[in-house]
């Protein structure tokens, strides 16, 4: 298979994610953030114990009389949790931490506190696939006048080593936002249009921001979209939504007598001969280019080598993203072609530079002319290509992008199935439904309609037990309480008229556990055959109410012996059901 150098060159992403949340303690006495913040931290480093994310994150106080607690001597910041994975002491420590313990400082630096990040990525020991620097503060006191340039200066150094400056608006009640703070956001921003945020206190909503900006936003694949020949953008294509099964607790293998982590390694070895009489054989390190892989065919084996074994499993070409053509946007429909979870397609700037220009003119040009791209895409080295359409969408699921294109992957012929109904058919009646009937499905349909998000839905049984593990964890005396958001709402159904319901779906409640058997059934069917019951002994027991006497097969028995009319349904009643059934009808 040829192909170009181009085309086999695929980028790899390696590392995971370094977050540093910076907290402002300058003036805690006046603003009195620090608690509400402090609440919010707890919250996001409990959220990623939760989840066994290896996502390393930092926590820093800065605002505060010279301490000897940073671990590059800038004496301005407090170092609460090292850059690393957060753990159970790392999370005892954070809570446990109180403000009050330092002193305010006299005046605002920042330039030491943006130093102290830069130092922090520099002298970490993993590999990091993204930096970002979280800063949580009001934006009303500007550093002194001799820190504001080089606070600049060192916000421009950190933007230009490829770390993102992130700055939540923390306060209680709107107030008007220094113009220093102006200069910083479009140093943040990378020179590009942006808008001030509004301030925030809900600490839920605080972990939210710091959560979002924290989130490393991985592609599942970075392609090259030929849209014609010798004119090519990149693109990113990422996912919105969790597929089932992504919300797994990691297992890990420990040690029944010391419990220790256990890990494994695979070494792939070979067995050598010398040459002499009493040479002994000797196992030595296989190489991978001497690995060979073999397949039987008619009686021989066949031999090939790791590079064509590769050929072999990838028989579709390097990923891809090539235009086809373009369709009227009536032609997708989402629900009827649903075959799996669809992409959302953005432009990529790392791959080619200015590919969010033309990014934009086809996204304008679709959504003027009301049309779709149809592409074929092949997200992976040996993923089967797909026929999709880029319908074009903007802030999709309330997410802050402005453009970007829906990725609907559209059926093949095997995969659409048609119903054979033939309405001309005089012997089989055909499918008719009324328009009162109608109306109800699309009031019950319109009742259950819910804005979905991924995370809205929650096992509760799991939840609970989760939640009692974690507080004996982390060493609270409450578990943190959750909504059972699979529990129906009966009063959103108020309004669905009853009769239609019981028409079409037959009695709801209590009256559907125990079904009655028609008359028309018990007229057309025989008695069922049942032993002979002593009826002294029946009436004995029936007056001196000690019927419980009977087993519940012997129950049933003069139950069916005594034929009695619109009898209900024996089959799952429990024996004190029946016991009062026999007082009731004998």
């Amino acid at each position: 298979m040829d192909s170009d150098e181009e085309n086999d060159y695929q980028p790899s992403w390696r590392g995971v994610p370094g977050t540093i949340i910076l907290i402002n303690a300058f003036e805690n006495s006046k603003h009195n953030i620090f608690a509400t913040v402090h609440v919010a931290t707890c919250r996001l480093i409990k959220q990623h114990l939760r989840s066994s994310s290896s996502q390393n994150i930092s926590v820093c106080i800065f605002g505060t009389e010279e301490t000897t607690a940073s671990a590059f001597d800038t004496k301005p910041v407090v170092e609460i949790i090292p850059l690393t994975s957060p753990s159970l002491d790392d999370y005892n420590k954070l809570k446990n931490c109180d403000i009050t313990s330092y002193k305010e400082a006299k005046e605002l630096k920042l330039s030491d506190v943006l130093w102290h990040c830069s130092k922090t990525f520099a002298n970490c020991k993993k590999q990091l696939s993204s930096k970002t620097v979280v800063m949580l503060t009001c934006l009303d006191t500007p550093p002194i006048g001799v820190d504001q340039k080089p606070t600049l200066n060192r916000a421009i150094d950190l933007v230009d080593a490829s770390i993102n400056m992130r700055i939540i608006n923390v306060s209680q009640h709107e107030y008007q936002v220094h113009t220093y703070y102006e200069k910083l956001f479009t140093i943040a921003n990378r020179g590009l249009d942006f808008v001030i945020p509004k301030p925030v206190w809900d600490s839920a909503e605080i972990e939210k921001l710091m959560y979002q900006e924290s989130h490393r936003h991985l592609a599942v694949a970075k392609l090259n979209f030929e849209i014609g020949e010798g004119f090519n953008i990149g693109v990113g294509l990422y996912t919105l939504l969790k597929r089932p099964g992504q919300n797994f607790k990691t297992k890990v293998n420990l040690d029944r007598d010391t419990n220790t982590v256990l890990t494994s390694m695979t070494k792939t070895m070979k067995v050598t001969v010398g040459d002499g009489e009493d040479s002994q054989p000797k196992q030595i390190p296989l190489l991978k280019s001497e690995l060979l892989y073999y397949q039987d065919i008619g009686g021989e084996r066949i031999e090939f080598t790791d590079s064509e074994k590769k050929l072999i499993n990838n028989p579709f070409g390097p990923p891809m993203l090539k235009l086809l053509g373009f369709k009227p946007a009536t032609i997708v429909c989402k629900e009827k072609w649903y075959l799996k979870m669809g992409y959302f397609l953005f432009p990529n700037e790392s791959i080619i530079e200015g590919s969010t220009v033309a990014f934009k003119a086809l996204h304008r040009a679709c959504k003027d002319m009301d049309m779709v791209a149809i592409c074929v895409l092949s997200p992976r080295v040996n993923a089967k290509p797909l026929i999709v359409a880029l319908s074009p969408c903007s802030r999709p699921l309330n997410l802050d992008v402005e453009i970007g294109f829906d990725v609907v992957i559209i059926p093949f012929v095997e995969s659409v199935r048609e119903l054979n109904i033939n309405e001309d058919d005089e012997n089989e009646a055909s499918p008719s439904v009324e328009k009162a009937h109608k109306t109800l499905m699309s009031n019950i349909l319109n009742k259950i309609t819910v804005d979905f998000k991924a995370d809205m839905f929650i096992n509760p049984k799991l939840e609970l037990e989760y939640r009692a593990i974690e507080a004996i964890a982390l060493e609270d005396d409450d578990n943190e309480p959750f909504i059972d958001t699979t529990k129906a709402n009966p009063d959103q159904f108020q309004d669905i008229d009853e009769d239609l319901f019981e028409e079409l779906f037959g009695p709801f409640g209590a009256l559907s556990i125990k079904r009655t058997a028609s008359s028309s059934a018990q007229s057309g069917t025989k008695k069922q055959k049942v032993d002979n019951i002593d009826e002294d002994l029946l009436s004995n027991r029936l007056q001196s109410e000690k019927v419980n006497e009977y087993t519940v097969p012997q129950l049933k028995q003069i139950l069916k012996y005594k034929d009695i009319k619109n009898l209900p349904a024996l089959t799952g009643l429990k024996k004190s059901e029946l016991v009062e059934l026999v007082y009731k009808h004998c």
